[in-house]
């Protein structure tokens, strides 16, 4: 045979010998499906052959491309916001910018920046807030901005201790307190200025410059000033005392210290005003606002106070009328003290051996909750434990009787104690100081004279006292002793008045028991004297005769407080009388005192100008009227 390899020979088969055994014909398992034509092929059209060009033309294309877009296309618009990432507060004038324009926020924080092309860069900023830049990849999106608020802290300080002041501050810019004078600000502009000011101290200012924290130190104010607190009016001649140091106020209410303590009391007292205890470490301040007080008081004798029937009826008048004060004995006629007392002398003698009030503090608490001004009377040179008991503490202090030698005694069988003696200045000066420790508002003296009204067989005559007696040496020893008790009382916080005869608003002397009213009137706070029209027994100088004083209550009460102030003028003492509320005594008149000889009285303290009243009866009985409801 012929094949690529050439020609050659191969033998030819032998015929297939047939077996004897016939095999059986295969059968296929799958059935055979039925042959279908061919679909027709499809021919795609035949596009036509595009020429062979170079890249040149599509370089030359891509750069018109772009020449367009630079020079030609004016750019996309992309809108956003910006808000301040702390708060997500709009930032109203907002500046965002790219290389070809700029624009400013809304005041809802929204912006419109044209001709933006990307990818370019674009950056966005405001006053006190941190820069923003990004490149921008598509213009389709709506930008969402947030700038970084730039911040100071701030500290208030005390420029003298560098402790932190509570202060307040003003700012154009948001200021978030977080302690006592302890701020954070955000946002902060270069220059900014921020103001602060706090109680007690001048105000002060300090400009930002880029800082992270400012401190500012404040100076405590030397200055002050003490007001009414009803008029807002300045309130002159207050006793401000502060650290030690004690000063009046101006005729505006100014004063101004020469050093400021940053703890301790600041305490000031004004006639006619409830006494002002400041705590400096809670209110820095120096200014104050008095609350002034009308006093209209009643009177509770040494027994009277230790008897629950009367302090019920007490509490019952102040809760119910006009009566807004107490006057109670801290030392009765007697020289008996109301309470234990720590002063040595009291107890020495035994003025304390019978107290009337067991807790004379909680006594005092419950008359301040029922809203009262607590006057404590002191009964000064009547006093028989002191005349009578001073030799346990080797004092001889008594008045004498010439003729015996013994202890003068009075019409009512009490002894004096000699007004000359320091002793029994520093004895009564101690338990008015002691009153006012206890909490009383005020100290009243009574009796702070020079004796009268000898016994039968005696006379004034008769007594002997320390130092030879003279108009000068009575007055001179008076104006001492009050000296001492008022600067005493008043370091205490409390107020000093002074009882004296009603006729001290007539006199010009004396009266020849000591009390010259224009001399005394200068270490007292108040005057109340007893403008009693039974006490009048030769009538009013030049103007009532006896007996009609008693039934004029109105015109002696007017003409003898008018006649106080005339005498008075131009002095800080405050007239407050004493009012009869009993009736003309048995061996005289015996005219009733109601309610209609009560009222005149108390017409007659408003009608003089007179600030306020107390009504005296001897018993502690105020049922008879003339007393408005509250």
């Amino acid at each position: 045979m012929y094949s690529n390899r050439g020609w050659s020979y191969s033998p030819q088969p032998s015929p297939r010998k047939s077996s004897a055994v016939r095999r059986r014909p295969r059968i296929s398992r799958r059935p055979r499906l039925p042959r279908f034509p061919k679909p027709p092929q499809l021919r795609l059209p035949r596009l036509p052959r595009l020429p062979n060009v170079g890249p040149l033309p599509f370089a030359i294309a891509l750069v018109a491309v772009a020449a367009w877009y630079h020079f030609g296309f004016e750019g996309f618009s992309v809108d956003g916001s910006i808000v301040d990432a702390a708060t997500g507060a709009p930032i109203a004038a907002a500046r965002v910018w790219s290389t070809q324009s700029n624009a400013l926020a809304r005041e809802d924080g929204s912006f419109t920046l044209p001709k933006v092309k990307p990818p370019e860069m674009l950056a966005a900023d405001a006053p006190g807030y941190r820069g923003w830049t990004d490149r921008l990849s598509t213009p389709f999106e709506r930008l969402a901005l947030r700038l970084e608020p730039i911040g100071v802290d701030i500290t208030t300080v005390d420029a003298d201790t560098g402790r932190p002041v509570a202060a307040s501050i003003g700012s154009p810019s948001p200021a978030r307190a977080f302690g006592s004078g302890e701020f954070h600000v955000a946002p902060v502009r270069p220059a900014q200025q921020f103001t602060f000011s706090a109680e007690g101290y001048l105000p002060a200012s300090v400009t930002f410059n880029g800082e992270n924290a400012l401190r500012v130190p404040l100076q405590p104010r030397l200055n002050g000033r003490v007001v009414d607190a009803h008029s807002g009016r300045g309130v002159p001649e207050a006793r401000v005392s502060i650290g030690g140091q004690t000063l009046a106020t101006d005729e505006d209410g100014n004063y101004e210290i020469k050093r400021r303590p940053t703890e301790g009391q600041l305490q000031v007292l004004a006639p006619g005003f409830r006494r002002a205890q400041v705590d400096l470490a809670q209110h820095p301040g120096l200014d104050v606002r008095l609350q002034p007080i009308e006093v209209r008081a009643l009177y509770m004798t040494y027994f009277a106070i230790g008897g629950e029937e009367y302090r019920q009826d007490m509490y019952r008048l102040l809760d119910t009328t006009e009566i807004n004060a107490v006057v109670i004995d801290v030392k009765g006629d007697y020289g008996l003290l109301s309470y234990r007392s720590n002063v040595p002398l009291a107890r020495t003698i035994g003025a304390d051996a019978q107290p009337t009030i067991n807790d004379p503090d909680q006594l005092l608490r419950s008359l301040h909750e029922h809203g009262a001004y607590v006057i404590g009377r002191v009964v000064v040179f009547k006093d028989s434990m002191l005349a009578r008991n001073g030799s346990r503490a080797g004092l001889d202090v008594g008045v004498k009787d010439r003729t015996t030698g013994q202890l003068w005694s009075d019409l009512e069988d009490q002894v004096w104690v000699d007004p000359f003696q320091t002793a029994a200045w520093d004895y009564n000066t101690a338990l008015a100081r002691e009153a006012i420790e206890h909490g009383f508002d005020e100290v009243q003296f009574d009796y702070i004279r020079f004796p009268t009204d000898p016994a039968a067989n005696s006379s004034i005559g008769d007594i002997v006292y320390s130092q030879p007696m003279s108009e000068e040496a009575r007055v001179a020893a008076l104006r001492s002793f009050l000296g001492q008790a008022h600067r005493a009382v008043n370091e205490a916080g409390g107020y000093l008045a002074m009882d004296t005869f009603g006729y001290t608003t007539w006199w010009d002397d004396d009266g020849g028991i000591g009390q010259d009213l224009e001399v005394l009137a200068d270490d007292i706070d108040y005057y109340c004297p007893m403008v009693y029209p039974s006490t009048f027994n030769a009538g009013l100088p030049g103007a009532i005769p006896y007996p009609d004083v008693i039934s004029r209550p109105y015109d002696v009460v007017y003409e003898s407080l008018k006649h106080a102030q005339q005498k008075l003028a131009g002095k800080r003492v405050v007239v407050r009388p004493w009012l009869q509320y009993f009736d003309d005594y048995p061996w005289a008149t015996r005219i009733r005192y109601d309610a209609p000889q009560i009222e005149a009285q108390k017409k007659a303290v408003v009608d003089s100008r007179s600030l306020g009243w107390m009504l005296w009866n001897a018993g502690s009985l105020f049922k008879r009227g003339g007393i408005a409801p509250k």
